[in-house]
């Protein structure tokens, strides 16, 4: 099949052909193609299994709003909101243009309806009044944005406002950091009902909600998210599923066409399906239980290994994990409980999968005149 011939059926393609497509496009061909930049993730461990130009800078759009949802979601955690809590639209948050649920000043509305019509209907005046609610003010917020964006890690990413709807040319992010913070979302059980919605309605059915997100009502195991557009930046697609004990988040960032980034987003995580799972590998049995202590009040200290955790593999290779251990033949006093003193590190071949800090599990001081007055008094005495 040429090259024109793809794009022609790319383009044109239907959000049930996306779904079930019988075409055979590997992830690599489309994002040469069609996408800037793309990030498929395991969201527990953070693992990167597919990724093309991850850490190149992009214009966001209305992806905007997921941390918007985050920090809501958050506040929930924090018992300082409920969906049931009632919000109230001021004359800013009733400024917004572009996609709205036309909330008046002065009206009331529920968390949880706010947050249907941010999730399901995109609306940027639900999402201002929930900003607003959280911070004071969507000034305020937005730091809170960008805040919480250092403490995922997104360390290239700048929100400039809450909605992705304004600030469309001066925020941005990368296919990396979005990923951060869609684990971070995929945590969140309570929003997958409202994440995953085709349609639903507010205001006793006055206003009717419809998802652009065909993923999320379509994919199996989807936990939800967004797709959209920004004024001025390309069609995204995040993404994410959780099928038994593992979740993958896919971040396509940049594309010229809606079906080009859902049907990439499809793609990736069905590479992560089939091919990848989840383990836990045990401590090896070899890991010595203590080693010498040189100049210490004793003659050797105990070792403890902080946990292995989970780490990401292909089907059918967690056998083929190996351990390495680093250690020295002896460490010097003083030790504190929990200082590194060595290294357990896991491979497939030569593939470095996870380290593990090897560390004194007590405290032992150094040896001292009193130390050695004692010791030589005991031998003195056992004598």
């Amino acid at each position: 099949m040429g090259d024109n011939m793809l794009k022609k059926i790319l383009s044109v393609i239907s959000a049930s052909v996306i779904m079930m497509s019988a075409v055979n496009v590997s992830a690599e061909t489309i994002s040469e193609e069609y996408s800037r930049s793309y990030v498929l993730m395991e969201a527990e461990t953070h693992t990167v299994i597919r990724e093309n130009n991850g850490d190149k800078r992009v214009k966001m759009g209305s992806f905007n709003k997921l941390m918007t949802v985050l920090l809501a979601a958050e506040a929930m955690d924090r018992g300082e909101l409920s969906l049931e809590t009632e919000l109230v639209t001021s004359e800013h948050a009733n400024s917004m243009q572009g996609a709205q649920i036309w909330l008046m000043p002065g009206e009331k509305m529920a968390l949880g309806d706010l947050l249907k019509g941010v999730i399901i209907g995109n609306a940027n005046d639900a999402c201002c009044v929930i900003a607003e609610k959280i911070s004071g003010s969507e000034e305020k917020f937005t730091e809170l944005m960008n805040s919480r964006a250092a403490e995922l890690g997104m360390n290239d990413t700048l929100f400039t406002e809450c909605t992705g709807y304004y600030g469309d040319d001066a925020q941005y992010t990368t296919a990396h950091d979005a990923a951060l913070l869609l684990c971070e979302l995929s945590k969140h059980n309570e929003l997958t009902e409202m994440f995953t919605s085709r349609i639903d309605e507010l205001k006793g059915g006055e206003v009717q909600l419809v998802t652009a997100n065909r993923m999320g009502h379509r994919y199996k195991g989807s936990v939800g998210f967004k797709c959209g557009t920004g004024p001025s930046s390309g069609y995204f697609a995040a993404e994410g599923a959780r099928r038994d004990d593992i979740c993958f988040v896919t971040a396509v960032m940049d594309c010229p066409d809606e079906d080009i980034a859902m049907a990439l987003a499809k793609e990736l995580l069905d590479i992560g399906f089939d091919g990848y799972m989840i383990t836990s590998p045990p401590i090896p049995d070899d890991l010595p239980e203590s080693i010498l202590v040189k100049q210490g009040c004793a003659e050797s200290v105990r070792l403890a290994v902080e946990p292995v955790g989970n780490v990401v593999v292909s089907k059918g290779s967690a056998g083929n994990i190996t351990a390495r251990i680093s250690l020295p033949t002896g460490v010097y006093a003083p030790l504190k409980k929990g200082d590194k003193v060595g290294e357990l590190r896991l491979y497939i071949g030569k593939r470095l999968l996870k380290t593990c800090d090897i560390c004194a599990a007590e405290y032992i001081c150094k040896k001292d005149f009193k130390n050695v007055l004692s010791e030589m008094l005991k031998n003195l005495f056992c004598f």
